[in-house]
């Protein structure tokens, strides 16, 4: 953080050659009857070091200058295309990599009981956790550093400058992130006479992290994915991780149709080989942060962003909650009269991922007709006929919304007319398909 110039060496050094990674488990056979069962596992879990944090490494000066000129809308600095004005005060931004990368590494566990109910039917309840150790993250550490108000929070005064003035932007690649899951899982399964099954699980889960393994802002899977300013003493970048899904429901079933074998002649052939098969998925939404679009706190926290991406968090204004400031229209998902622009040289108040994005429903069902045809392909010969639908209620399955709020620029500022708004879908309307699968 204080050297003045880039120094040439070796990338980072292996970070141990003690990475042993223990697995154990066991099976109880509780009352001895063979119905009920405890089941249980623990295993450590060791990750490579990512490849891209070294392909970063060769954007770097002095091999890759890397010019970040500062200007404002009165400065004769102006930047211009195609050529930049070199001859104007300027600073190399950096992509360092951490040289003493910790190994990440995960603990995973997990404890089930299983019994075997009436009616061919078989229950399940568990729970799952894991807890991730030094996982890669990136952000940038070259920021102005905060004074620390009497309440506890911190300001970052106007001018200040960044902590190694050499630099502008020091986007750090580094091994300190955190994570945390848990989950209730319940599960129930039931075969019946060979030609029903179906099967429905069900989790209720919590995940929290401090990074998302991003060796690029851009990488974020839904537009959310960031880290801010690290003040002293507050876990700012602590939230739900970008995945995180509350409830999620899967029911699937697969039923031969048993009306041809009480049938004959004609209407016994066409019934003969038919199933039905289906999957629904019913998943709460995926956690979403609202951003302010310039550095309203004066950090000058500033590493590449992926677009929709923010500088700063938004506020949430008096007498609104997290459940409150979402309205859940396609138009207007947020209320923007639940947020207020924070003040200059402070953080805003609501966390990363604190608000819910769209649920998902999806029903999709298959007919499928097997026809046997050992004459032309032998014993294994079969013809499928598979007439399938995705999607089939036409659900619209929306994207995360426009995350936006604030331009960021003055007080008092209104929300931008485009906050909140979804423009797109996650998945595609009804499709209806056939097919024809031969095997043998």
């Amino acid at each position: 953080m204080t050297d003045r110039a880039p120094t040439i060496g070796p990338l980072y050094q292996n970070p141990t050659r003690k990475n042993l990674s223990p697995r154990v488990g066991f099976a109880w056979d509780l009352f001895g009857a063979g119905k009920t069962s405890v089941r249980g596992g623990y295993g450590l879990y060791f990750n490579t070091n990512n490849q891209q944090n070294l392909i970063v490494t060769v954007t770097n000066p002095p091999a890759t200058p890397r010019i970040a000129i500062g200007f404002t809308a009165t400065s004769p600095c102006r930047p211009a295309f195609p050529a930049a004005p070199l001859s104007c005060a300027f600073a190399n931004s950096i992509r360092p990599v951490q040289f003493d990368l910790d190994n990440p590494y995960v603990n995973v566990y997990n404890l089930s009981v299983q019994h075997e109910l009436p009616w061919d039917t078989v229950a399940t309840l568990a729970y799952a956790g894991s807890r991730g150790v030094h996982l890669l993250r990136s952000n940038d550490v070259n920021t102005a550093l905060p004074t620390i108000r009497p309440d506890g929070t911190p300001f970052y005064p106007p001018g200040a400058g960044r902590q190694n003035t050499a630099f502008s932007t020091i986007e750090l690649k580094s091994s300190d992130g955190n994570s945390w899951y848990n989950a209730m899982i319940f599960e129930l399964r039931k075969r019946w006479n060979r030609s029903f099954t179906i099967q429905s699980a069900y989790t209720f889960s919590r995940n929290i992290d401090t990074t998302q393994a991003s060796t690029f802002f851009s990488d974020a899977t839904n537009g959310t994915t960031t880290a801010f300013p690290e003040s002293p003493g507050l876990n700012y970048n602590k939230g739900l991780a970008d995945y995180h899904a509350k409830h999620n429901l899967v029911v699937n079933f697969t039923w031969s149709i048993p009306f041809a074998r009480k049938l004959e002649g004609t209407a016994k052939t066409l019934l003969d080989g038919w199933q039905f098969a289906s999957i629904t998925n019913w998943r709460s939404g995926n956690p979403l942060t609202v951003f302010v679009a310039a550095n309203r706190s004066q950090s000058l926290w500033q590493p590449s962003l992926g677009p929709g991406i923010g500088r700063d968090r938004a506020s949430i204004a008096p007498g609104f909650t997290y459940q409150t400031a979402v309205i859940g229209r396609p138009d207007q998902y947020f209320n923007p009269a639940a947020f207020v622009i924070p003040p200059a040289g402070t953080l805003g108040n609501t966390g990363r991922g604190a608000f819910i994005g769209p649920n998902h429903r999806s029903f999709d069902l298959a007919l499928v007709k097997n026809t046997k045809i050992t004459r032309l392909l032998g014993e294994s010969g079969n013809l499928q006929l598979r007439v399938e639908a995705f999607n089939l209620f036409n659900r619209a399955n929306f994207a995360p919304p426009s995350l936006t709020a604030f331009a960021g620029q003055a007080d008092n500022e209104a929300p931008l007319t485009t906050f909140g708004r979804i423009r797109s879908t996650v998945t595609s309307s009804r499709q209806i398909q056939l097919g024809l699968r031969i095997v043998f």
